[in-house]
């Protein structure tokens, strides 16, 4: 479907502006462009989960998966022209799963040593795919002059069979011998003993079959001109997706026992370590499990619409040099309505639900740990229970989600740009602005101040949910408006060297949701914590500096700094004054008095750095390896900022920004057959501060992903092929506070793709 993949990192006003980084632009291929007459080509390929590899047994059971794709292009001859009408169709069908072991640690609130874990979990989860799409170019070749595009795509996602089996053992944060103390004294960096309290507990949490079903449909019509001097184009398209997620015939179910005791031994290995029991009735025994909180059937669909007209023109100037002035603008418009039918139920009877014994999970094969799984299908049919007798559904919830699960917003936004761009001897420029409006919507209804009580709401769902939210609709709404200018300069400063310089403002978008109406009251504290619809862009000023040396045989070698200066940082919790008196005050005349906390702009934050990059082929090199060839980036950086705090932070200090980061991939190719090892390190990283408490930050371990694939031509038509993703089956892992207290590790597992691709 594409030609090529547009990577800016200095904003141009010619691209949306809204990104803090850069812009991608995919770039259709045209069917005009073939030198032949017709093209078919094709690729079948498997992915594979190998035996040999480390899979969860969900995933064992599920190994193989085919991927299909057929490409057909043809250029046609209409009256009035020669190859002038161009069709191309792309047929993707894919499966795939994906199977994983997760596991979850907490620690006691502390940097320093011995540390307790007082919440420990396990969980296996398998996720298949299913995609479908269909995809139609025609492009048409009107005159000379003038080239009409259409195209359509029809895509299709299921994933119909998502189930997850977590396991939770967790205790109140309390060290002591009696009472609610869930930590025994004594324990070590290696060993924490829990005892028996009412606290201590352990959750058998089954969730599935979680369904997503995505129906995505686009179309769009474009026409271009090229008028002696002129170049213009002009597009209008519409996109429609329809999201429905929900359990199905499933749904999530939490089965308990309470009073354990159990040993926590971490000593010969931290990822799968001895939970054994020592206290308290047989954790391995269902008969000792019950039902806690609610049999919950989720059933949601997301609506959105994208409508969008777009218009340029480009036009060189009568001069010597090449100069060109550029202008156009788009309207683009994000409608997003969502509603919920999620229901919930309680368990009304009295003895343990029947455990599914057939359940083998991962972590039981590597402790030998035999704790029962239960099904929450096995419990429900259709969205209802299966044994009615058994379950009594919260009737409150249900009519409470025709309110609060209902709700519409949109997003508007029209943009302007005018720039210049060409070249005056050896030195390049392109300079301009643009300026975008964005106007949010949101509609929506928040809970009444005071609340039916949970006998009115038993008593009476339907009047209590009425009464709860029918009289407190929202309407939020908000508006701004940014400019952008931006200046690109490049120099050859030799045949081989070349510089360039840019300057560039961009900004990022504050999340939808927060047009949402939403009020949260705290009645003790007196503060009304509320969205705010008029929550403004956070923006950025960008500097980009590049040397590139391109050297012989097919090389080159290229040192880029950057900086970017953030303001207008996104923070939460910010004092916005008090709420006023009187009906109309925007709270139906509730909340009188109350602080008013809403997120907010605040803060700025500065983010700096290098990228080195090198790329070669060796062909001076004697005998088999004059076919290898390499290529290699490398990027630091460092940050530093307010970021809307009282303090200043620094790199360490700062979540979202990965300081180091490297790729490396060497190729190889011999006749028919070429082979490539990839390798993609990123560097250890805050992912979560917090100011109040070292031992709540969360760190992610450093990672390097191998990757590795071979291949085959049969014939200059036919090739076949073999990808490893993921061979050494690298985990991803985060600590918290310091890097002997692992918080979260998730194995993914290795995949094989085996291929054949081939035209005609």
């Amino acid at each position: 479907m594409f030609d090529q993949l547009e990577l800016t990192k200095g904003h141009t006003p010619d691209k949306g502006a809204d990104s803090l980084g850069g812009t991608i632009n995919l770039k259709s291929r045209s069917p005009l462009g073939m030198k032949e007459k017709r093209r078919v080509t094709y690729n079948f390929s498997s992915r594979l989960a190998p035996s040999f590899t480390q899979q969860i047994p969900l995933r064992e059971a599920h190994r193989l998966h085919p991927l299909f794709n057929l490409s057909y292009q043809e250029v046609f001859r209409v009256p009035g022209g020669d190859r002038n009408l161009g069709i191309a169709a792309n047929l993707f069908y894919s499966e795939h799963a994906t199977g994983w072991f997760l596991t979850l640690r907490d620690f006691q609130n502390t940097v320093t040593t011995p540390a307790y874990v007082w919440d420990y979990r396990t969980a296996d989860t398998y996720n298949p795919h299913v995609q479908a799409s269909i995809n139609m170019k025609v492009d048409y070749r009107l005159s000379p002059a003038t080239k009409v595009s259409f195209n359509t795509i029809a895509n299709d996602n299921d994933e119909k069979f998502r189930r997850r089996y977590e396991t939770r053992a967790f205790t109140t944060q309390q060290v002591g011998t009696a009472g609610t103390a869930g930590i025994l004294p004594g324990y070590t960096d290696r060993i924490t003993r829990v005892r028996a309290a009412p606290g201590s507990v352990i959750d058998m949490i089954s969730s599935g079959p979680r369904n997503v079903f995505v129906r995505m449909r686009n179309a769009d019509l474009g026409v271009e001109h090229e008028f002696d001097r002129w170049q213009i184009d002009y597009k209008a398209a519409y996109n429609q997706s329809h999201v429905n997620r929900g359990s199905g015939k499933g749904g999530e179910l939490t089965n308990r026992i309470s009073g354990i005791g159990w040993i926590l031994d971490r000593t010969e290995s931290d990822l799968y370590p001895r939970f054994v029991q020592t206290e308290g009735p047989d954790f391995t025994d269902p008969a000792n499990y019950r039902p806690n909180g609610f049999l919950l059937n989720s059933d949601n669909e997301h609506d959105r619409e994208v409508t969008e007209l777009h218009g340029n023109a480009r036009y060189t100037l009568p001069l010597r040099h090449t100069v060109h002035l550029k202008g156009g603008f788009i309207w683009r418009e994000n409608v997003a309505k969502d509603t919920d039918r999620s229901r919930r139920w309680s368990y009304i009877g009295t003895g343990p639900l029947p455990a599914d014994r057939t359940i083998v999970t991962f972590d039981s094969l590597k402790t030998g740990r035999n704790i029962p799984q239960w099904q929450a299908s096995d419990f429900i049919s259709t969205r209802e229970p299966a044994n009615p007798s058994l379950w009594l559904e919260d009737l409150y919830f249900r009519e409470q989600r025709k309110f609060i699960g209902n709700f519409d917003l949109s997003e508007k936004v029209t943009a302007g740009y005018l720039m210049t761009q060409g070249k005056i001897g050896a030195t390049g420029f392109l300079a301009g602005v643009r300026t975008e409006r964005t106007e949010t919507a949101g509609n929506g209804r928040v809970r009444a101040r005071v609340a039916s009580t949970a006998a009115q709401q038993q008593a009476d769902p339907v009047g209590s949910a009425q009464r709860d939210y029918a009289g407190n609709a929202r309407a939020n709404r908000g508006v701004y408006t940014k400019s952008f200018p931006s200046v690109h300069l490049n120099r050859d400063l030799t045949a081989d060297l070349k510089a360039r310089l840019s300057w560039s403002t961009s900004f990022g978008r504050p999340a939808l949701n927060n047009i949402l109406p939403n009020e949260t009251a705290n009645e003790n504290n007196q503060t009304l914590t509320i969205n705010n619809p008029g929550l403004l862009p956070q923006t950025a000023a960008n500097w980009d500096a590049t040397l590139e040396y391109y050297f012989e045989p097919v090389g080159s070698l290229s040192v880029a700094w950057f900086h970017k200066t953030i303001k207008d940082y996104i923070v939460t919790g910010i004092n916005v004054g008090t709420v006023g008196s009187g009906t109309d005050n925007g709270f139906n005349g509730e909340y009188a008095g109350f602080t008013q906390l809403t997120t907010s702009n605040a803060g700025t934050a500065v983010v700096q750095g290098w990228e080195l990059s090198y790329q070669q082929q060796f062909t001076f090199l004697p005998g088999l390896l004059k076919g290898l060839s390499v290529s290699a980036n490398y990027t630091q950086l460092e940050t530093h900022g307010d970021f809307g705090g009282n303090s200043v932070l620094t790199t360490d200090q700062v979540a979202g920004f990965i300081p180091r980061n490297a790729n490396v991939t060497l190729a190889w190719r011999y006749g028919c057959f070429s082979s490539r090892l990839s390798a993609n390190h990123t560097g250890e990283h805050i992912t979560s501060y917090s100011a109040a408490s070292a031992g709540r930050n969360l760190y992610r371990f450093r990672r390097t992903i191998l990757n590795a694939g071979v291949a085959y031509q049969v014939r200059p038509t036919l090739t076949v092929t073999l990808d490893v993703s993921n061979l050494g089956n690298e985990p991803e892992s985060f600590y918290r506070g310091i890097p002997d207290q692992m918080q979260r590790t998730n194995l993914p597992g290795t995949t094989l793709t085996m291929g054949i691709n081939g035209r005609f």
